[in-house]
């Protein structure tokens, strides 16, 4: 089984509106740690499945239930604006925490959003084929 754990997750963000030179990410950058366990909860070797695993990161309403990555433009002609802006998705990483112990991590260091207001950012871990 896979579980994702938030370790860091943002307070605060600016928003940028039309003006992406003054986007600024969100503090503090969301970290996910993964911990992989057998059907007995034994945690696994995670080597073999390491190279398959990706982190996707998206943008929810405030009750988390309605995606919101994308709004018309304001004048209401061309494509949709997109609200989370960034490297929106992430490898695995190892990493060590601040005891110094040894784990998986996920890092979404430069995401930004758009407009102002009250958000959930949802992470989705992808199996590739």
């Amino acid at each position: 089984s896979y579980r994702l754990e938030v370790v860091q997750q943002p307070e605060r963000a600016a928003e940028f509106t039309h003006r992406p030179l003054s986007r600024l990410p969100v503090a503090p950058p969301p970290i996910v740690q993964l911990h992989i366990r057998d059907q007995a909860g034994n945690p696994v070797n995670e080597d073999m499945e390491l190279p398959f695993l990706v982190a996707h990161l998206t943008l929810l309403s405030e009750d988390g239930k309605t995606a919101v990555d994308s709004v018309p433009p304001p004048d209401g002609e061309g494509p949709s604006l997109r609200l989370l802006n960034g490297t929106l998705v992430s490898s695995p990483h190892y990493l060590r925490n601040l005891q110094g112990k040894r784990g998986i991590y996920f890092l979404f260091p430069d995401v930004s959003i758009r407009w102002r207001g009250r958000y959930c950012l949802a992470v989705l871990l992808v199996r590739l084929s």
